[in-house]
């Protein structure tokens, strides 16, 4: 099969499991269209009014003015965010329920489109439209529209400072760090490893720290400083974090994928210590390393896109519409218009994906097994992958893994394993890079051989 045919059959699968995904998801349910939503625009009316969001009580009540539901679940509909999301979210609490919802996903889905739009023309792709479609249709981006989440202002934010950056504009890229407040559980590894990555301009670096540490601490005293009853955020939230695993399953990192194997929640907790110390060691290399500081401006944000897509597959609460934030990334691996992608690697990636599906469904040991498998000839032949063939399996995980779980056919989500696919492409993009011989992928003048002009007695170079 062609490229052209291949990925025409996956752009065909991402449209049509967004048609039968609005389909299904009217007329709306309570957990169902604007779940998320609900919690956010309640906050934003207890915050307006005085109250305390931390407050279980309150919080129900508001939430039911909302948008009625019968069962409570006390993860589910709790606001654990920063207080000066409660703040921000204030902007939507004047219009009517279902009215702020439309606002904010228009909102988000144009930030979404045209920032794609313009990272994909930054790295010089030429035709850009259906890319951005098939992005758009894609289920991690659609589950956070139909739920109402944050993360198409994330990919924005994230897109737009690696741009800033790359144009040399340090104090607008550090403003974009706003983002982290929305989620600094996902978001912590981008604004030091985007300073990392620019180590080698002192001032630029600087300008941007001092950009970025002004904005945050800003914005978290604000929060603190304005919102009613913010210091019961410490307290709520560790009573989030003790429960939130055991109701909400869908989550996308790796440790969600262990969890209901026997020790799977200190299982986990390793995995995302592991992920730590990947971000720090990343952060230290691209610091000491030479090949890493030898990078040129228009390769260096494969550093903060590699590191956050470790984060992503170590963390142990993400879900998979914070995956969108692995987009970046998975454009820069397969090159531009998909140049790099090798039709049969996404044959592959395309019946691996089927077959893992399969074997979940039907008998998950079979499935387990067969991750382990890949797993492990992963390890022992990782110097023999090629970044075509990463890049090409990813494309087609990313496109089919996510989509298995919203049938409830399944017991945990196959997302981290497309989100691990998606690092390791990543992953090996920078190697390739660094492989380059003349200063880590350097331009240098192209050297030409040609024949001399008859009677000149020799050749000229």
């Amino acid at each position: 099969m062609s490229r052209r045919l291949v990925l025409s059959c996956l752009l065909a699968v991402c449209v049509g499991f967004a048609a039968f995904a609005l389909v299904h998801i009217f007329p709306p349910a309570a957990y169902g269209l604007a779940d998320d939503w609900r919690v956010f625009y309640a906050a934003a009316q207890v915050v307006a009014h005085g109250g305390n969001p931390y407050s279980p009580a309150t919080m129900h009540v508001a939430e039911q003015m909302a948008q009625h539901y019968s069962a409570v679940q006390p993860s589910l509909d709790d606001f654990t965010d920063l207080p000066i999301v409660g703040l921000f979210l204030r902007a939507f609490s004047w219009l009517p329920y279902w009215w702020s919802y439309a606002v904010f996903t228009v909102l988000g889905l144009v930030v979404a489109g045209s920032s794609l739009r313009l990272w994909i023309s930054e790295l010089g792709w030429p035709r850009r439209g259906l890319w951005v479609l098939g992005a758009l249709c894609s289920w991690p981006l659609l589950v956070g529209v139909l739920s109402g989440q944050f993360d198409l202002f994330l990919l924005g934010a994230t897109i737009c400072a690696l741009v800033l950056m790359r144009r040399d504009r340090p104090w607008l890229a550090g403003l974009c760090m706003a983002a982290v407040l929305l989620k600094p559980h996902i978001l912590w590894p981008l604004p030091i490893l985007l300073g990392v990555a620019w180590i080698n301009d002192a001032r630029r670096v600087q300008q941007f720290a001092l950009s970025t540490c002004g904005i945050l601490a800003a914005g978290t005293a604000a929060g603190f400083v304005w919102v009613a009853h913010a210091g019961s955020f410490f307290a709520h939230l560790l009573s989030f974090e003790s429960t939130v695993t055991s109701v909400q399953p869908d989550l996308a990192g790796i440790p969600g994928l262990v969890a209901h194997l026997p020790h799977g929640t200190p299982l986990g907790d390793g995995i995302a210590v592991v992920g730590v110390a990947g971000v720090l060691v990343l952060a230290v290399a691209g610091i000491r390393h030479p090949a890493l500081r030898a990078l040129p401006d228009d390769h260096r944000y494969l550093i903060p896109l590699v590191g956050l897509a470790f984060w992503l597959a170590c963390t142990p609460y993400a879900h998979p519409n914070d995956d969108v934030l692995l987009f970046p990334l998975l454009a820069a691996a397969v090159g531009e218009s998909g140049r790099r992608l090798d039709p049969r690697w996404m044959e592959v990636g395309v019946i691996g994906s089927l077959a893992l599906m399969a074997c979940f469904v039907e008998a998950p040991v079979a499935g387990a097994v067969l991750l382990v498998l890949g797993a492990v000839g992963c390890a022992c032949w990782w110097r023999r992958i090629s970044g075509q063939a990463a890049a090409s399996s990813a494309m087609a995980a990313v496109v089919l893994l996510p989509d298995i779980w919203p049938l409830h056919v399944v017991p945990v989500s196959l997302t981290p394993i497309a989100v691990t696919l998606v690092f390791i492409a990543g992953a090996l993009e920078l190697r390739r890079v660094l492989s380059v011989p003349g200063g880590a992928g350097a331009h240098r003048p192209r050297v030409r051989l040609a024949t001399a002009p008859p009677g000149t007695g020799g050749a000229t170079l």
